[in-house]
């Protein structure tokens, strides 16, 4: 599609061109003044657009692209003239500075091209020959403009600025006849002789003009103005109809000869033409001589510049010995050198094998990303995290079988490749498979510890076409993916997953300079006392309606405001409002009801954060007794190191501490031992199965006995039905909070519901 926009644009202008050859015939040279620098402009923004989509030539393109936008300033100089803002006496002074820097960009736009193409040596050959044969070509155009005109053009009568565009000139078409010259034997591309015609165009043009000029001949004509504007029309036309890229392949696999056979005849052509026009008094011979210099002076220099390379094949000769230890150590580097894992470069070059030999055969590919890894880093430390990448690492090579791959492609995130080998993957159970292998607790020393993982996953080529891609749009998939506690979780890519990456980043965008005063807002759930039906107290739940969205779920934002490290922010808005609340309820009712606070990981992670909670607990007037802070049974068991000691400090304070969601994770029973809770929420997952499943019953039955040993509350989540609540009244548990009793309402709702 760029390619078509670019040649429908040079289209463009080759019909402005034959317009404006049209007008110059038919006198209408306003008109044609008008066409002139538009037909320039569209040959500027053909060549751009190569630039635009081609990262390695990028710098040579927009250099010669100058070329015509340059041409067009000058063009419009003379446009202003017709329309008056330009005097007649100050056009030639305005316009030929400007239209001389085509001529220094196309110069600019070759010198950047040659260095980015060839190798030094190669570069300085070129640029060795350029100049030598642009003196040479300069004394026999010289000779050549005298006998023709019957001008006696000196050098000096000629103003130093005629010399250098004169010289420029001459390198535009010299240098590119070198480069063709040093081609290898192959056919030159259409790009090549487009290219070559066009500069071969201007730059004789460009000579004629500067030689007329310096000898007070009128330079102008309709013809010549004509000629320029298709020399920049060809140019363009290169440009439009040649894939930039099969050009730079093609050129790349041609090396330039070492010989400079073309150069040396080159050479001897040239002293050959300037003896003729010495014979036929059309040149000195003092000039000849000159020439002759010159081309000793090549024959020296290319010689010198052999024998460089000579050398330098000798040493590539001894390198070339080594290239078994570099095979080796080309392999290492495909590795990562701390779990042995496949590193990003690998998949790089797996990436080019499986397109160009499997392009047919479907891959499954899964990105992995360890939850809340720089927590276990920050409070256990490197070693201890090390030692947890080096058993994911393990466990994910020893998965490796025919057609599955594993890479570790950043600190903690990890990629599988799993080949269909024999067409009968199925892309969700292996997922299931990845996940629980690592979602097995980790063993570093003398702690366990629990990661928690979430993977995104795409079919290539069912889910994505292009296998460039597929590793990008895995990633997006498994960055949609919000973290559940404890659990690993998975999400295959889908259509609908653009949508959602696009509502993240606006609720991204809105949690940056949110007011929380005037946005969020908490909601109250009853707790309830079975033996008495009363309310024991509340957990303050946070609630975010957005006038733009609606309703957005805590699940959706809070995992959101945790990545951005926002969260710290908010928990203390969150307990700020709740010791508001609790005061003005426990004040008015003369209860001792007791809320429920949620804390997050990221407050946890907080230094200040236990100062900050005390102080706003006492510049609040809060009593401690009034305050429970839950948990979640993952943080507590294996997220923050120094759990304990927050958990020591906020009794010492006389604040309750509750294990929030228990029972959903892998901590063993065993471990309770070591932390000093007040209550157990039982997760609401365990009380929807008790009433169907009898494991269920029994692992609840088992907490709460559990509970009553270590003389702890016992209060079950998520209760909806009146069968839910005379079990866990027969099993003791003496505490329920759910719908069965009532959702969590606005503060005056649950005032006048539960209160009064």
């Amino acid at each position: 599609m760029i390619k078509n926009s670019r040649l429908n644009g040079v289209i463009v202008a080759g019909i402005m061109w034959i317009a404006y050859c049209i007008c110059l015939m038919t006198g209408q040279h306003v008109v044609a003044d008008i066409l002139s620098p538009l037909c320039a402009l569209f040959v500027f923004s053909s060549i751009l657009s190569v630039a635009v989509v081609n990262v390695r030539y990028r710098v040579p393109i927009l250099l010669i692209a100058f070329g015509p936008l340059f041409w067009a300033f000058g063009d419009i100089v003379y446009l202003l003239n017709d329309f008056g803002f330009v005097a007649d006496s100050e056009v030639v002074a305005i316009s030929d500075p400007i239209y001389r820097v085509t001529s220094y960009a196309y110069v600019l736009g070759m010198l950047a091209f040659g260095f980015v193409q060839y190798s030094k040596n190669d570069m300085l050959r070129i640029s060795v020959n350029t100049f030598l044969f642009s003196i040479t070509t300069f004394i026999i155009s010289i000779a050549t403009f005298q006998m023709v005109t019957h001008e006696e053009l000196t050098f000096a009568r000629l103003h130093p600025l005629h010399a250098l565009a004169i010289m420029i000139a001459m390198f535009i078409i010299v240098f590119f006849l070198v480069i063709i010259a040093s081609r290898a034997k192959r056919q030159i591309s259409f790009y090549g002789l487009m290219v070559l015609s066009s500069f071969l165009l201007y730059g004789v043009l460009d000579i004629r003009y500067m030689m007329m000029d310096a000898v007070g001949l009128d330079a102008s004509s309709p013809v010549v103005d004509a000629l320029f504007l298709l020399s920049i029309v060809m140019l363009g036309f290169a440009y439009s109809t040649t894939s930039l890229y099969k050009l730079i392949y093609k050129t790349e696999k041609d090396a330039v000869k070492r010989s400079n056979a073309a150069g040396n005849v080159m050479a001897v052509v040239a002293l050959i033409i300037g003896l003729l026009l010495c014979i036929s008094d059309n040149m000195t011979v003092s000039r000849w001589f000159f020439m002759l210099v010159v081309a000793m002076a090549y024959f020296l220099m290319t010689k010198t510049i052999q024998l460089n390379e000579l050398n330098e094949m000798l040493i590539e000769q001894k390198e070339n010995e080594l290239s078994e230890v570099t095979e080796k150590l080309n392999n290492v580097s495909l590795l990562d050198m701390q779990t042995g894992l496949k590193n990003r470069r690998a998949w790089d070059r797996y990436g080019e094998d499986y397109v160009l030999n499997n392009s047919e055969r479907r891959l499954i590919l899964y990105s992995i990303d360890a939850n809340f890894f720089k927590l276990i880093n920050n409070t256990y430390g490197a070693k201890v995290a090390d030692k947890v990448l080096l058993e994911i690492g393990r466990r994910l090579l020893e998965i490796e079988d025919v057609g599955i791959t594993t890479y570790r492609t950043d600190g903690d995130q990890f990629m599988v490749a799993c080949e269909d080998v024999m067409g009968d993957v199925n892309a969700a159970r292996f997922a299931d498979y990845l996940m629980d292998v690592l979602d097995r607790p980790y063993e570093a020393g003398d702690k366990i510890i629990r990661v928690s993982f979430t993977i995104g996953a795409a079919i290539y080529p069912d889910d994505i076409s292009e296998f460039d891609k597929l590793l990008s749009s895995v990633e997006i998939v498994r960055n949609s993916v919000t973290p559940r506690g404890n659990k690993s979780t998975c999400a295959f890519f889908d259509s609908n997953i653009v949508p959602k990456i696009q509502r993240n980043q606006v609720i991204e965008s809105k949690l940056q300079d949110m007011d929380y005063d005037a946005i969020l807002r908490l909601h109250y759930q009853p707790q309830i006392s079975v033996e008495t039906g009363e309310v024991i107290g509340m957990e303050a739940l946070l609630r975010w309606e957005d006038p733009d969205y609606g309703y957005i779920s805590p699940s959706e934002f809070v995992p959101i405001a945790e990545s951005m490290g926002v969260m710290p922010s908010m928990g203390r808005w969150v307990a700020k409002e709740a010791f508001k609340q609790i005061v003005q309820w426990n004040e008015k009712y003369g209860g001792k009801y007791v809320i429920g606070i949620n804390v997050s990981p990221a407050q946890l992670q907080e230094e200040r954060f236990m100062t900050g909670f005390i102080e706003d607990m006492k510049e609040l007037k809060v009593k401690p007794e009034w305050i429970d802070v839950e948990l979640t049974e993952g943080i507590a068991l294996n997220g923050i190191m120094n759990i304990n000691d927050i958990i020591e400090k906020l009794k010492k304070e006389g604040v309750g501490v509750s294990v929030d969601d228990f029972g959903t994770g892998y901590a063993a029973f065993t471990n309770m031992i070591n932390f000093h809770f007040n209550r157990l929420k039982i997760a609401k997952e365990l009380i929807d199965q008790i009433v169907v499943n009898n494991n269920a019953r029994v692992i609840v039955s088992s907490i709460i006995d559990m509970a009553k040993g270590l003389n702890l509350d016992v209060i079950a989540e998520g209760v909806e039905e009146k069968n839910q609540v005379d079990l866990l009244k027969e099993m003791g548990c003496k505490q329920i909070q759910g719908f069965y009793y009532g959702k969590a309402i606005p503060a005056k709702d649950f005032e006048e519901q539960w209160l009064k």
